[in-house]
């Protein structure tokens, strides 16, 4: 029974009203339906409530969104898929052994799919076919699914992502039936020679040349799902340029003064010969008398000979400051290890090896020079986790035979900021030494034992600071390549400006400058003629070449044609041509 607020309606419109709710009650094989209108309000206890299908509000601008339907009690499956086929204007087909009661009322502010899935429950399942939603029972669903005839094959190309790594990561979305198969490529060779002594490595052979491929046996659904993980994976890594600042500054300070005695004559004093030849006059030189003062290159030294007494005051102040910057740059890709080395290798005898009839010697490198190892992992935020190893080191071989290195490294796991300057090691030591010579017992008497002694202060102060600063690459373009490429070009042209005036290639680069300017300046025939000097001062000169090919080419065609290289590549391409044929 319906429920009217308004009571003062006519028995007339009333009638009507009833006879509309009966036709489409018997178009729908009795089933009770209803759909919320935005001016009445259905009553909740109500189990039999039906409601006009005229006053039906469904939105179809987006799909179907229904916002409310209210089933009469005893209507079974069937009945509400024909209800929501005729509300969303679906091609709803259920399967002949579709049926069952109604385990729904009610459904409030729902989607077609919701709908549906509300209306079938768990026994039955659905699938889209085009233009048409057919309903299965479980039973009926896994079989048609699991149908072997139903798999077809897909081959995936893969650009980023290794096949071994693809196969683990769709696994999980491929269906596991017994006939469902997924196979790979073989991988190609993952590393290259590092070439030490000579070109080594082999080269690949016959290795797969292509991209890695898998290829998938399943049904549709599942390499349709299998596609768009792939699709999500197999992307383009990003890369890291890490620029590495280290800084190495050294600086000793050593004072010498005090009085060298030497009581014993044929002892040389300290930087005094014992002989009593006088060398040639010059640099090193010395004139033996009494009483001399003399400036030598190693500081001041004042002394004097008297009998068997020789005496030297010595003033001496050394001053080495030795700062070293070293800058090194490396592009990797995410996760992958990047290293660069800008230095030297010094040989050494590691190991010998000696039996009766022959001896065997291994030989090591010691690397010196600067060196920067690492690894890094971007995270989403823009910042980057890093591995990284820096060192700058000099090193050489003692008297014996063994290395000897001087070195400045680090090893840490940092978190940076993309473009971020970040300090990752830091060292300052200062160390002040002071050592006294002097004679037993007269050299520690007061006022007078500086008579006697000499002293030895020292000071060395070392820094050494490295600095950080990684950046995400997104397109190579980020390296600043162009940037790099204009500044070597600016060096070649200053190392060939400051070559002498005549010398050849300093004359044929001239020659080429000229021909370029009256080539763009429109005087094609100072063009040529400077590119003719050009060349003829070093014929191999490519940009000329280039360019005299291109005036020959935009005044005289047919002349191109005559040109040796042009006749020599005419015929060669017809020798490819007929080889073609063959």
């Amino acid at each position: 029974m319906y429920q009217d607020t308004n009571m003062k309606r006519t028995s007339l419109e009333w009638m009507g009203r009833w006879l509309c709710v009966t036709m489409v009650l018997g178009l729908l094989t009795g089933s009770a339906l209803a759909v919320e209108s935005n001016t009445a309000a259905p009553s909740a206890d109500a189990s039999d409530l039906v409601i006009d299908p005229n006053q039906a509000q469904v939105d179809l601008s987006n799909g179907c969104m229904i916002k409310f339907i209210a089933f009469q009690k005893d209507s079974n499956i069937r009945d509400g898929l024909r209800l929501l086929a005729a509300l969303c204007k679906k091609n709803i087909v259920p399967s002949s052994r579709v049926d069952g009661p109604l385990t729904i009322s009610r459904l409030y502010n729902v989607t077609f799919d919701e709908a549906l899935n509300a209306v079938l429950g768990y026994g039955f399942k659905y699938e889209v076919d085009g233009d048409f939603v057919r309903v299965y029972t479980a039973e009926e669903y896994k079989t048609i699914k699991e149908d072997p005839a139903r798999m077809i094959h897909k081959v995936i190309t893969l650009y980023y992502l290794t096949a071994d790594e693809a196969i683990k990561l769709i696994t999980p979305v491929l269906s596991g039936a017994p006939s469902a198969k997924v196979t790979s490529s073989t991988p190609a060779e993952d590393s290259i020679s590092s070439a030490e002594g000579s070109l080594s490595g082999s080269g690949g052979g016959d290795d797969p040349a292509s991209n890695d491929m898998i290829v998938l046996f399943d049904y549709p659904e599942n390499i349709e799902r299998a596609e768009a993980v792939l699709h999500e994976i197999d992307t383009r890594p990003k890369q890291v340029l890490i620029e590495a600042t280290i800084m190495s500054a050294t600086l000793t300070e050593e004072m010498r003064f005090g009085i060298d005695w030497n009581l014993l004559s044929g002892i040389s004093i300290n930087g005094f010969p014992s002989d009593t030849a006088t060398p040639a006059g010059g640099q090193g030189s010395y004139i033996e008398q009494e009483g001399f003062a003399k400036p030598m290159l190693d500081g001041l030294r004042i002394g004097f000979s008297a009998d068997n007494v020789q005496a030297i005051i010595t003033a001496l102040e050394t001053v080495t400051d030795t700062t070293l910057l070293a800058n090194p740059k490396i592009l990797a890709v995410n996760k992958q290890e990047g290293s660069v080395l800008i230095g030297k290798k010094i040989g050494y005898y590691d190991q010998t090896t000696q039996t009766t009839t022959s001896t065997t010697q291994s030989v090591k490198f010691l690397e010196t020079g600067t060196r920067l190892v690492f690894r890094p992992y971007i995270g989403d935020d823009g910042y980057i986790r890093m591995d990284i190893y820096p060192k700058d080191s000099d090193g050489s071989l003692k008297a014996n035979g063994l290395p000897e290195e001087i070195t400045t490294e680090l090893r840490t796991n940092v978190i940076v900021r993309d473009g971020e300057t970040v300090v990752i090691g830091g060292l300052f030591r200062d160390v002040v030494s002071t050592s006294r010579d002097q004679v037993p017992v007269l050299g520690s008497l007061p006022l007078v034992g500086g008579l006697f002694r000499g002293t030895l202060d020292r000071t060395d102060r070392q820094e050494v600071v490295i600095l950080l600063t990684p950046h995400i690459i997104d397109v190579p373009s980020q390296t600043g390549g162009d940037e790099r490429a204009d500044d070597i070009r600016r060096k070649r042209e200053a190392a060939l400006d400051a070559l002498q005036p005549l010398q050849v290639a300093k004359m044929a680069e001239d020659a080429y400058a000229r021909a370029a300017k009256c080539y763009l300046e429109g005087d094609t025939e100072k063009a040529v003629s400077n590119l003719t000097w050009a060349l003829t001062l070093r014929p191999t000169y490519l940009e000329a070449l280039r360019l005299r090919e291109r005036i020959v080419a935009e005044t005289d065609p047919e002349q191109l044609k005559k040109l040796d290289s042009m006749a020599m590549r005419k015929v060669e391409e017809q020798e490819a041509e007929k080889w073609k044929r063959l």
